[in-house]
C-alpha cells in the first residue's frame, strides 16, 4: 500500500486502488497539483510505501490534462521501449535473434557508408533505436474522454516501472457511473491511482481536506 503525505495534512492518505483527495481550498489544490507534476523525491510532496520507502520520479506517472494527454509522448515511449528490452532479454533466444538482425543490418549500412564520397561512420543499432526503427507504438480506440481514462489506466498496468498513477482534476468530465466503473476497473486491474480534485465527488468514498485544513477521512 502507498501512502502520501504533506505538510497541511494531519495523517497520511492511504492509497488502495482508486484513492479520491480532494483539496478545496483553490491555492493549495494549484499548489499541491504543481508539486506533484514537478514532484521530487526529497520534494513537499511525500509518496512512500508501509516500509516508509520514498516513491521514486520515475516511479510516478502523472495526468495534469486528460484531454491533451497522449499516449505516445516521448517519455512513454522511453518507459514501453524499456519494458519491452527487458521482456526481451528475458528470452535469451529472441534476444539472440534479434542481435543477429541487428548485427547484419549494421554491417550493410556500413559497407554502404564506405561506398559514399563523404567519410561517414554509424554507431551499432541499440533495442532503443530498433524499436523506434519500426515506430513501436500504442495503439488507441477510444472516443470519449471516459474511454480515454480506462485505455491510460490499462497502460499504466503494464508499465513495471511505474507504481502510482496520478489524475489531477480529471472527475468532473465523468458521470457518477463513469467514476463508479472507472474505480471499477482500477480495483479490477488491482493498481493504485490517486485523484486530485478541487471538490466533492458525489458520494464515493474520499478523503477531503476543507479550506479551514481540517482532513476528512472516510471510514473504512
Amino acid at each position: 500500500m502507498m501512502n502520501l503525505n504533506f505538510e497541511l495534512l494531519d495523517q497520511s492518505v492511504s492509497l488502495n486502488k482508486g484513492t479520491i483527495l480532494v483539496l478545496e481550498d483553490p491555492n493549495i489544490f494549484s499548489k499541491v497539483a504543481q508539486s506533484i507534476f514537478e514532484y521530487e523525491e526529497d520534494g513537499e510532496i511525500k509518496f512512500y510505501n508501509n516500509k516508509f520507502i520514498k516513491i521514486k520520479e520515475s516511479q510516478l506517472m502523472v495526468i495534469t490534462d486528460i484531454m491533451n494527454y497522449t499516449f505516445n509522448s516521448s517519455s512513454m515511449l522511453k518507459s514501453i521501449y524499456s519494458d519491452l528490452e527487458k521482456q526481451i532479454n528475458d528470452n535469451p533466444q529472441l534476444k539472440s535473434e534479434i542481435e543477429q538482425i541487428s548485427l547484419q543490418l549494421n554491417e550493410i549500412l556500413s559497407m554502404e557508408l564506405l561506398n559514399h564520397e563523404l567519410n561517414l561512420s554509424c554507431s551499432d543499432l541499440t533495442m532503443y533505436n530498433f524499436f523506434k526503427m519500426y515506430e513501436v507504438k500504442v495503439q488507441t480506440s477510444y472516443k470519449t474522454l471516459f474511454e480515454k481514462s480506462l485505455e491510460i489506466v490499462q497502460v499504466y498496468k503494464y508499465l513495471y516501472k511505474k507504481t502510482l498513477l496520478v489524475f489531477i482534476n480529471v472527475c468532473s468530465y465523468f458521470s457518477k457511473a463513469e467514476v463508479s466503473e472507472l474505480l471499477d476497473f482500477i480495483s479490477l486491474l488491482n493498481v493504485d491511482v490517486l485523484f486530485i480534485e478541487p471538490k466533492s465527488v458525489y458520494d464515493f468514498r474520499q478523503y477531503a481536506l476543507d479550506k479551514d485544513y481540517f482532513l476528512f477521512v472516510p471510514e473504512e
